[in-house]
Parts: C-alpha cells; structure tokens; sequence
C-alpha cells in the first residue's frame, strides 16, 4: 500500500490528483519550481466527463461557484454571424478562467493537507529507488512519483523518451474583453464558435468579474518564436479579421491586451508508467485544443490514477490498469482534436456549404458522445 508520493507540478493535473491521494490518507508532497501558483490568465471549459469527476471526489462545488455555466452553444457564420448549429448544454458544462481553477484546487489541497513545495525545482530522480531531489537540497524517497509538469517536461523526455513537443501547425490568439464588449445578439453570454475562412474563433464567459475569454487559432507553417506564448500586437491580430463581422472585431479591440503562440502536441509514450514514475496531464499528452479538453484530460487522469491505487495493493497492478485506460482514451482524443481541427478551418468555398451542414445535423451527437464518457463505470466494470 502506497504511503508517500511525489508529485512534479502544481497544474491541474498535479493539484487534483494530490487532493484526491491526499483524501484516501496519503501523504503527498507536490514540488512547483514557480514562487506562487501564478497561471496565464485563460478561459478553460470543463465537460460533464471531467466535472462528475470533481463532484465525486468534493470539488466541483467550489469550482463551480468561481465559473459560469452557460448552458448553451452556437456555431455562427464569421461574417454574418448567422448560427449554423446550435445545442443546449446543461449544468454540467462549465467554462471558467484557468486562473480561478488552479487558485481554487490549490487552496482546497492545502486546507486537506496537501504539502505544496513553491519555489523548488527538482533536480533529479532516481525512478527505480522513488527517490527526489530538490532545488531545496531535500533528498527524500517516495513509493511513487507522479510527473506533472506540462508538456515541455524535462523528465518525460529523460525517463520516458520518444518524440519532443511538434508543433501542430496552428498559431492562437487569445485575450479577455468584459461581457458590456459583446455583440448584442441573442445568445452572445453562451459558448459561441464562428468558422472563418483558414481560422475560426471562440468566445464565453468565465464567471467572475463577467469577463469573457475569446480565441482564435488560424493555420500556420512555422512557428518561429522562442517562447510558446507571448503578447502579440494587436493591430496585427485586428488584420487577421478582415472580411469579419465588425461587431465581432469591435469587441476584439475592446481587450487590452493579446496574447499569441503556437501549438504543440505529443505523442503519448508506449508506457505512461516506468518503475516508480508516472505521467499525467500534459507531461503525457498535449493535445491540439479543437474539442476543449485539455483541463478534462487532467482531470481524468487524476481521478483514474487515484482511484486505481486506492482499490488495489499491487501497485503495478494499478499502473498496468491506469496505462491500459488513459493510454487509449487519451490517443483517441488527440486523434479526434486533430480531425476536429481539419474541419473547424475548411476555407474552400466549394467545401464550406458542404461543413456547415454537417456541423448542423452532426453538432448535438458529437458532443454528447464526448461528454458522456464514464470513467466512473469504467473503472467498475
């Protein structure tokens, strides 16, 4: 039976999983190399997949105080903003900024107990003998270590191998307006996506403060900058949106600022354990954005790993049933976020008549099959 564990990053993967471990009696220490929990400031969505999650295990009523549920999703034309499909969404789908999530999942481990390490970079880890060792000259042996540090992890190359982060060839915008910015159409406070020509762009709101996240990725062959994320010029971002409803683009101009980057993804291992290590979130398996379930994959992972160790005393036993079920759901959505991400930026005009009525008649059953996934019954049956 496992009583101390390890775990790299303070994400969202790393904090729900410590929490969960934490609450079965373990003791849990989790090491973050940043001096505070200080996120990007960005709109995440959270589907019934990953918030039954969180409720089973006593989280989701705090997270969902600091989120909005917007019960509703369109997909619009770019230009004319007319809907091409819509659906209702119900109280399960949140969206919320990733800000107010970490924040809370940190705050809720602490108060359980949870050991969080700020400002402690670790150094190396002896993954047959569990062992760490810390930026704080700490040198402490754990029955496991779990790996959660996102998807430019140092120790799933070193301990893990196979291929680096490859860029996607996708570039996103991303920024924060207020909810007085949006266009005054019905619907406009729920989840909206509109399909441009090479590009399509997404806005709603996150909760507090009635700020609205927007986004929109466009295609791109090279990504060129040093850093994965930085503030882009906004003029630049504006031009992108030539030919575009101008409602849209007024309130684009409204938000201060604009961030920009290009997106990575990566193949997940043939193993997402080895000896006393395993992977989680986005150590294990970046993924391109098109279906919003990045957050959820963390999610999962984190309540599919705790649960399997708190069921069993073999813990390879556990490891061999997380990899089995993690492995395959996670490839299976990158593999869909991919085909999601062909369709969203159709910009032929002979095809787009062609996409739009598919995404009318086929929008309500894609997503409900997405978000009905139980992992809860998978791990019974």
């Amino acid at each position: 039976m496992l009583k101390r564990v390890a775990i790299i990053g303070a994400g969202i993967s790393g904090l729900t999983v410590g929490y969960a471990l934490t609450k079965k009696g373990i003791q849990v220490d989790i090491f973050e190399r940043s001096q505070s929990i200080d996120e990007f400031g960005a709109g995440i969505t959270l589907s019934k997949n990953a918030t039954s999650l969180l409720d089973d295990i006593g989280l989701l009523g705090s997270i969902a105080a600091k989120g909005y549920r917007p019960l509703g999703s369109y997909i619009r034309d770019f230009k004319t903003t007319k809907v091409i499909s819509s659906m209702k969404l119900d109280k399960n789908f949140i969206t919320i900024d990733r800000r107010n999530l970490v924040e809370e999942l940190f705050k809720r481990s602490q108060e359980l107990g949870c050991n969080i390490l700020l400002n402690n970079t670790i150094e190396s880890i002896d993954a047959s003998k569990g062992i760490v060792n810390s930026s704080s000259n700490s040198h402490a042996k754990y029955d496991l270590i779990l790996i959660c540090d996102g998807i430019n992890s140092i120790f799933r190359q070193s301990l893990f191998g196979g291929q680096k982060p490859k860029f996607a060839g996708y570039v996103a915008w991303r920024g924060m307006t207020t909810k007085e910015a949006l266009p005054l159409y019905e619907g406009s406070l729920k989840a909206n996506i509109y399909y441009g020509p090479g590009a399509h762009f997404v806005h709603y709101p996150t909760g507090l403060d009635d700020k609205i996240n927007f986004l929109m990725i466009e295609r791109s062959s090279i990504w060129t900058e040093e850093s994965w994320k930085l503030e882009g010029d906004k003029s630049d971002f504006l031009n992108r949106f030539e030919g575009w409803n101008k409602d849209i683009v007024s309130m684009l101009n409204s938000a201060d600022k604009i961030y920009k980057w290009g997106i990575f993804e990566r193949s997940l291992p043939k193993k997402m354990f080895s000896e006393k290590c395993v992977l989680l979130g986005d150590a294990a398996h970046p993924m391109v954005p098109f279906l919003g379930q990045g957050g959820c994959m963390a999610v999962e992972d984190a309540y599919c790993l705790s649960s399997l160790i708190n069921v069993t005393k073999d813990t390879h036993k556990a490891l061999t049933k997380y990899d089995q079920l993690r492995n395959a759901r996670c490839k299976w959505i990158q593999r869909r976020s991919r085909l999601q991400g062909i369709f969203n930026h159709v910009s032929s005009p002979l095809i787009v008549p062609i996409r739009n009525i598919l995404a009318k008649f086929t929008m309500k059953f894609s997503v409900e099959k997405l978000h009905s996934y139980d992992l809860i019954t998978e791990l019974r049956s």
